[in-house]
């Protein structure tokens, strides 16, 4: 562990961040794994950043479950400590800086999306999604950018939520459909249609690559 290092709060027992990781390497960074699902989390001092990660969990159906970690989140962005939050990270973030997590308005999202941005944090094109649940952005945050559903991206102090995977590698999004099996079963999604889309080959660098190409380069220089 170091001061230059990552954390990343996961909420299943092995997470899929290849992406990620890959780009994470390539700027010089460890990844520190922590289990937030069981309760584990890293203090604010330890990390030059924190990653909050998605999960099958609900932020708002789970609210007594999550209190120490959306404690932890209020205390970061207090500190003024980078976080990206993604998913149902992105809505416990919301429930720690004062928005409010909920269940989606428009179903499942789910497959390979588009997402229009006004802010080069975040840029715009295709990315991996998976959820039902949305949030509310606290008051005074930044909305960076939507889809045709759902708000996908917001900024409030040190921390950019995003509602969609850019941590995700195709791979890995086929883990997550294979742990989603019952959701996907309920909202009735053609299942075979959206591993073909999600398989279909995308220039480099990824609007995913480039979204955490960008985060990276913004953390405090090494030391």
């Amino acid at each position: 562990m170091t001061a230059s290092s990552i954390a990343v709060l996961s909420h299943v027992p092995d997470p899929s961040i290849a992406v990620l990781r890959e780009r994470a390497g390539l700027a010089g960074r460890d990844l520190v794994i922590y289990r937030a699902h069981l309760g584990e989390l890293p203090d604010a001092g330890d990390h030059a950043a924190w990653v909050v990660l998605g999960g099958p969990q609900s932020a708002h159906a789970d609210r007594d479950h999550f209190r120490p970690e959306v404690a932890a989140l209020r205390d970061a962005v207090e500190r003024n400590l980078p976080v990206l939050a993604i998913c149902l990270g992105s809505q416990l973030l919301a429930e720690a800086t004062g928005g409010r997590a909920h269940a989606g308005e428009h179903g499942l999202e789910s497959g390979v999306i588009e997402v229009s941005s006004t802010s080069d944090a975040v840029p715009s094109g295709r990315y991996f999604s998976f959820h039902s649940d949305s949030m509310e952005a606290p008051a005074g945050a930044e909305l960076l950018a939507k889809s045709e559903r759902y708000l996908q991206a917001w900024r409030y102090g040190s921390a950019l939520a995003v509602q969609f995977h850019p941590e995700l590698d195709a791979a890995g999004f086929d883990a997550v459909l294979a742990f989603e099996a019952d959701k996907l079963a309920r909202f009735g999604v053609d299942v075979a249609a959206l591993r073909a889309d999600v398989a279909a080959p995308e220039a480099s660098p990824t609007p995913s690559q480039r979204l955490l190409d960008s985060w990276l380069a913004g953390l405090p220089a090494h030391g």
